[in-house]
């Protein structure tokens, strides 16, 4: 609720985490109408909160070179980043975005979170 307040600016989203919400929604509510419906309308309809950014093949490549880097040097003090979060970055470098929503902290240095726990 309160990231739709725009009280953050514009915000906006990829398909890849539209995929991850969807799916963890559909898994979540047991693959409940109204749940889908409401996303339905958060996404695309009457009550859309963010704007979804198109991925070409350049951020694929860029995704998949980075990707590797993060993910192949000594992980001993943190996880592998998924190919989505890589995604992530990707897009908000490419678009001088500064700020993810994220709990995760595998974004620091790279980006500066909002909803860090």
């Amino acid at each position: 609720k309160e990231l739709a307040t725009g009280n953050y600016g514009v915000l906006y989203t990829s398909y890849f985490i539209i995929n991850e919400v969807t799916t963890l929604a559909a898994i979540r509510s047991k693959n409940n109408i109204k749940v889908f419906n409401h996303l339905e309308k958060l996404l695309w309809g009457s009550e859309k909160i963010a704007n979804i950014l198109p991925f070409d093949l350049n951020f694929e490549l860029g995704t998949w070179e980075l990707f590797k880097k993060v993910n192949t040097t000594d992980l001993k003090e943190r996880k592998p980043m998924s190919y989505t979060d890589i995604s992530s970055i990707i897009l908000c470098n490419h678009h001088q975005i500064e700020y993810i929503v994220s709990f995760d902290s595998h974004f620091d240095g790279f980006l500066q979170r909002i909803f860090q726990i």
